[in-house]
């Protein structure tokens, strides 16, 4: 498999078979100091992930939920989870 080649210190250039995988369409998204190289699918589970996320940070405070049950909850699912497999 071929490396990125870099070409200066800001510049990178990365060979096309890495992304031709990811379908026709991908996105490039540029960060302080990070290039991001997303398929539409996966926007859209990122996005639906947030949306879920930001939703039940909303439900837990109209609850009166603190952070350290909703922490002591993850981790009894996860010791349960860990049993299983």
């Amino acid at each position: 498999m071929k490396t990125a080649k870099r070409t200066s210190k800001s510049n990178v250039v990365i060979p096309s078979a890495w992304v031709k995988g990811w379908g026709k369409p991908v996105v490039a998204y540029r960060g302080a100091e990070i290039l991001i190289l997303e398929s539409p699918a996966r926007a859209a589970s990122r996005t639906r992930l947030a949306r879920m996320v930001r939703k039940l940070r909303r439900a837990t405070g109209e609850l009166g939920i603190t952070p350290d049950q909703i922490a002591a909850e993850v981790e009894a699912v996860q010791r349960k989870r860990a049993r299983r497999s």
